[in-house]
């Protein structure tokens, strides 16, 4: 729940919803390389947590 909303968004949506990426730009109105991007920077942020060991912000 740490993450900012909008990366969290779309790691629900592609991994708990298992949606596509092009699925997920549809839904959203957005580009799909917008999607790409938002999606590698909440991994990004989640392993930087995972790392740290700071499971309770997860």
């Amino acid at each position: 729940m740490s993450l900012p909303l909008k990366y969290r968004e779309m790691i629900l949506l592609y991994y708990y919803e298992e949606l596509s990426v092009q699925e997920i730009s549809d839904l959203l109105k957005m580009k799909a390389n917008t999607v790409k991007t938002r999606l590698k920077r909440g991994r990004e942020m989640l392993g930087d947590t995972l790392e740290r060991g700071d499971f309770d912000e997860i």
